[in-house]
Formats: C-alpha cells, sequence, structure tokens
C-alpha cells in the first residue's frame, strides 16, 4: 500500500502514514531552532534498549528517541511527519562482502539458474548463441558441478551447442571456468601449456585442457574475452546499489577492485546513483615467475579516489580457493581421496607465509584494512598467522581487519584473532544445504568436518568480532534476511528436514546484530550507524513485518517497504 503524502510549505508539517491515515492541520516552526526534519511516529522502532515508537531526525541524525508521548513536541513541529501504523523500523543493514560489478554485468550475460541441470543449461546456451553473431563470445554462468556425471562436463559438451563461438561460463563460486575449445584455441592453451601458479588446468587422458581451468589458470581465457566498457560497469554498479537499497542495505564492502573499476566506483559514489556508504578492497597479488607484483599502483593512488561515501582503504588478499571439486582451498588436514590433477592434498596456499607476512606488516603499518579471502582452514591459519606478525612488528591499536569465507576454521583460531584484533566473516547461502554444499563440497572433505560447517556459533562463543558477507554475485540474490533465517535454522529457506552444520545454529538477535553493529564496526563506523539511538545517522528500513517476531521459516520472504540513509528516503517499494 502506497504511503499518502502531503505537500506543505517549509513551515508546515506534511504528515505521511503508512496505512493511509489523514493529513493533519500545518503547524509552525519551532522558535528554538531545534525543530526535526523527520519524525516517524506509530510504530514499532529497534533500539538498544528495547522498542521505541517514535523517532526525530535533523540533518540526517537522530536528535530524539523514544514514545510517542515523549516526542510530542517534536511531533508537533516537525517538518515531516511520517505515521508508521505499527510497522517496525530496524537499523540499517552492513554487508561486509559484494561484487556489484559482476552483479550488475550477469544480468547482460547468458545467465541460467543456480544448480540449472545440464539439460537447462543446454537450453539457456542454444539460445545465446541463436542471437549472438558468428564468432561472438558467449560469456554466463553460473554452474555447479553436482548436477553433472563424471566425465561429462567437458570442452566437448559445449562444443556441441557452440560450434563457432567462443564459450566462457563461471561457476558459482566464481573461482573455475568451463570454457569450450574456441575460447581454448583464443587462449593459447595447449596440451604443452603448464599449470600457472596457484592455477590448475584439468586435462583429458593425453594432456590436452578438457575446459576447465581452475583458479589462476582463468586468467588465460578472461585476458582474451572482451572487457565490459566503463558505461557498462556503471550501469552495473547503478543497478546493484539500487537492488541493495531493496533489501536495507545501507552500507556495503566491495570485496576485490581491479585498476579499470576504481574511478566507476568514485564517480558515482555519494550520487543520486549510489547512496551506500562503501568501502573498496583493492587487490594485492604476489609476484610470479610470469608476472610482477599486483595492485601495488592503484594501492598508491587511492586516496585520489576518495569521496565522503567511498573509503579505497582496504587491501585484498587471496590465500586459497574453495573447497569445492577443484580442492583448492588451503586445508589443515587433506582432502578425502585427492585427484591427480590437485596441486597436493591439501590444496593450494596462494601467497608463501614468509612472504605474506612481510606485506600483511607493510599494509597494516600504512593504516591500510586486510580482507583476506580464505575458505579453508588452513588459509585462516595463516591469515592469523600474518595478522600476528603484523602486531608484533608496529604494536597494538593498529587498524582492523578480517577473514573472509571462513567455511571451516580450527576453533583454536578464533581465540587467536580475537586477541590479535581480527575479526571473521562467514558468506551466507552456503551455511544450509545446496549441492554445492551439500554434494560438492561434502564430498571431498567428508562427513566430520562438515559437522562444522561454516562455524559462526564457535565464533560467536570465541568472543571474536564477527560480520556476514553475501559474496553476491556468487550467490544468486543480496538478500540478507534468507541469511538471517538461515544462519539460525540451519535449514533450506522456508524450512527443511535436511540440516547443514545444525550444531553452529545462532539465534535470531545474534544475526541481526552481526548484519548491523558488528558490520558497522569493521566498516569503521560504529560511532555512525549500526543501532537506532541518539546521535547516530539514520540509516534505518521500514517494514510491515517485524523479523524478530516473524516465524523463522518466514524471514527470508521479508518485504522492505523504504530505506533511509542519513535521514533521506533512498528506496521506496511503492514507486516501483
Amino acid at each position: 500500500m502506497a504511503w499518502k503524502r502531503n505537500r506543505a510549505l517549509v513551515t508546515a508539517a506534511a504528515i505521511i502514514t503508512f496505512c493511509g491515515a489523514t493529513v493533519a492541520e500545518p503547524k509552525e516552526v519551532s522558535a528554538d531552532g531545534k525543530q526535526a526534519d523527520t519524525v516517524v511516529t506509530g510504530g514499532r522502532i529497534k533500539t538498544p534498549q528495547g522498542w521505541a515508537q517514535a523517532m526525530a531526525i535533523k540533518d540526517g541524525i537522530i536528535i530524539a528517541i523514544g514514545s510517542d508521548a515523549e516526542l510530542a513536541t517534536e511531533v508537533a513541529t516537525a517538518r515531516e511527519r511520517i505515521d508508521l501504523g505499527g510497522a517496525s523500523v530496524f537499523p540499517g543493514l552492513q554487508d561486509m562482502h559484494v561484487h556489484p560489478v559482476f552483479a550488475g554485468l550477469e544480468q547482460m550475460g547468458c545467465m541460467f539458474p543456480y544448480g540449472a541441470p545440464p539439460e537447462a543449461i543446454a537450453a539457456r546456451l542454444r539460445e545465446c548463441v541463436a542471437a549472438a553473431e558468428p564468432g561472438e563470445w558467449i560469456i554466463g554462468g553460473n554452474w555447479v558441478a553436482a548436477v553433472f556425471a563424471p566425465g561429462e562436463q567437458t570442452r566437448h559438451w559445449l562444443d556441441r551447442i557452440a560450434p563457432d563461438n567462443p564459450v566462457m561460463l563461471e561457476d558459482e563460486a566464481h573461482h573455475s571456468l568451463w570454457v569450450n575449445s574456441r575460447a581454448l584455441e583464443l587462449a593459447g592453451l595447449t596440451r604443452v601449456s603448464p599449470d600457472p601458479v596457484g592455477g590448475i588446468i584439468e586435462r583429458e587422458a593425453d594432456g590436452s585442457p578438457n575446459g576447465l581451468l581452475r583458479e589462476t589458470a582463468v586468467e588465460a581465457v578472461s585476458i582474451v574475452a572482451p572487457k565490459p566498457t566503463s558505461e557498462q560497469r556503471r550501469e552495473a554498479l547503478v543497478w546493484a546499489s539500487r537492488e541493495m537499497l531493496s533489501y536495507g542495505i545501507t552500507s556495503y564492502m566491495i570485496a576485490s577492485i581491479r585498476d579499470e573499476e576504481l574511478a566507476d566506483i568514485a564517480a558515482l559514489s555519494g550520487s543520486e546513483d549510489i547512496k551506500q556508504r562503501v568501502r573498496g578492497c583493492m587487490v594485492w597479488a604476489p609476484a610470479t615467475a610470469s608476472s610482477p607484483e599486483y595492485g601495488l599502483d592503484l594501492i598508491a593512488r587511492r586516496n585520489l579516489f576518495r569521496t565522503p561515501r567511498f573509503q579505497p582503504d582496504c587491501v585484498k588478499i587471496f590465500l586459497d580457493g574453495v573447497p569445492t571439486e577443484s580442492r583448492t582451498a588451503a586445508m589443515l588436514e587433506p582432502y578425502l581421496h585427492a585427484g591427480a590433477t590437485s596441486p597436493h592434498d591439501h590444496g593450494t596456499l596462494m601467497v608463501p607465509q614468509e612472504e605474506l607476512d612481510r606485506k600483511v606488516a607493510e599494509f597494516d603499518r600504512q593504516g591500510l584494512h586486510i580482507k583476506f579471502h580464505a575458505a579453508g582452514d588452513g588459509a585462516v591459519r595463516a591469515g592469523v598467522d600474518a595478522v600476528a606478525h603484523a602486531r608484533k612488528v608496529n604494536g597494538i591499536g593498529g587498524p582492523s581487519h578480517h577473514v573472509g569465507h571462513t567455511t571451516f576454521a580450527a576453533a583454536s583460531d578464533f581465540a587467536r584473532a580475537a586477541e590479535v584484533g581480527l575479526a571473521i566473516e562467514f558468506s551466507p547461502y552456503i551455511w544450509y544445504p545446496t549441492p554445492i554444499a551439500s554434494v560438492d563440497i561434502a564430498r571431498v572433505v567428508g562427513s566430520e568436518r562438515m559437522e562444522r560447517w561454516v562455524p559462526i556459533r564457535d565464533a560467536l562463543d570465541s568472543g571474536v568480532l564477527v560480520v556476514a558477507g553475501s559474496d553476491w554475485s556468487v550467490v544468486p540474490s543480496v538478500n540478507p534476511f534468507l541469511a538471517i533465517e538461515t544462519m539460525v535454522t540451519r535449514q533450506k529457506p522456508g524450512g527443511s528436514e535436511e540440516t547443514l552444520g545444525l550444531g553452529q545454529s545462532i539465534s535470531i538477535d545474534e544475526a541481526l546484530e552481526i548484519f548491523t553493529g558488528n558490520g558497522a564496526r569493521i566498516m569503521g563506523l560504529r560511532d555512525r550507524v549500526g543501532t537506532l539511538e541518539v546521535g547516530m545517522e539514520a540509516d534505518f528500513f521500514i517494514s510491515r513485518d517485524n523479523l524478530l517476531e516473524m516465524p523463522l521459516s518466514e524471514i527470508h520472504k521479508l518485504k522492505v517497504e523504504e530505506t533511509w540513509i542519513q535521514g533521506e528516503k533512498v528506496y521506496d517499494r511503492s514507486e516501483l
């Protein structure tokens, strides 16, 4: 139901009602100059002390909060009054791991549903080939290996559908590519091509590439594929940011930024197109035999792109891959039945510990926040060790850092992380039963390790700071309410008999704090956002349902009616 709005003189108060109430007579502006710009009343507003009914906002700051009666003066003199009609108000949500450019660009690609079976993938590819010019690249995804029979997923499968068009399809984890023979030819990959450092070229019996490329091996094809233009990247960013607003996400962290993207993000940040507070993580990678150290020039130029709502002060370091059939996540204990193409049975640690220690200490000294990609427990330990080294070299009190994903981790490393000021991030959408987790990953790590799959409970109990990052568009939706529901139930959205890592479930209140106050802390914004109380900036969302009181199995369906950032309404569902 749309809100009714009364356009009035600045000296009058406009009442906007959530449920269609009438408009009040105009009131005079308060003489003391403390007139609120906006007052919301008649709602259920989540505060650190419990539930309030009314909240007054001036210049983007919350100046009063309490019962309707306690804010009677503010209500009487406010320029704009909103009657919530019993709706709920929560602090804006924080997503600590998104890929907005990828998410937006995928809307333009040859995409098929997550978990799509081979016949659905084939049908979609035929459509894309029919719409393409001969020789034009077909780029899309996202596939999961669990749907294919052993040996079925090869370049030859793609060749039968697209013999004349190079094809490049991402997997769900965005750590592998599936390509056809034409794409391999353009990339110059043959049976004599060696595996790159940190990558795997899956091969046929005679050594020829079979069409599956893992980790750094994907670069051979991606570098010859067409690149999106700046205009396309900006269009993607705007679409993704607006999508996040529709879910009440008021701050987010871009998990990996490379050279061509930084200027686009800075140009749009804080404009009418991107309203959220954004932190950007620039990718750094060590030198290899074939390439120099990556990212230092961009990191050195970072402050040229800083804006009031964009902080390019984070460095992203990939420590490993993923614990899927590729077996590239670095594990403390070996994988089950490690394949002949695996670099070794413990996975891949992409940065030698000595070099990692040195670079982390250097970035820490410069005051940069470090975000590690660490899916395996071996990679998590490497990140903890590196930050402990930085604290020893530079002293305590340096910038915060955090480990991203943390799919597996030793419980003892959580306590160590807390000691050195290293936060732990978990990724939603994989902590409940899905083919990638329940089949692909379980198959290579075994049932015992899956009992501590995405160990959020252990992390919270250790006292370490815990945050959540969707990893969108690796996942199909950025919906945080689906994540909150399944953090608690460890079931499929809507409920299921099947669970995954049930012993790691948490409470609904803990889940909300992870997405609000904890996220604000790791963003360096906790003094400004994360709770609704006097003195904080007015970042919040409004929903008809109360996510703390509705049935757990329904939380993923929650709809955001409005999203506000610093006292400005930036999303209104009724206007769609």
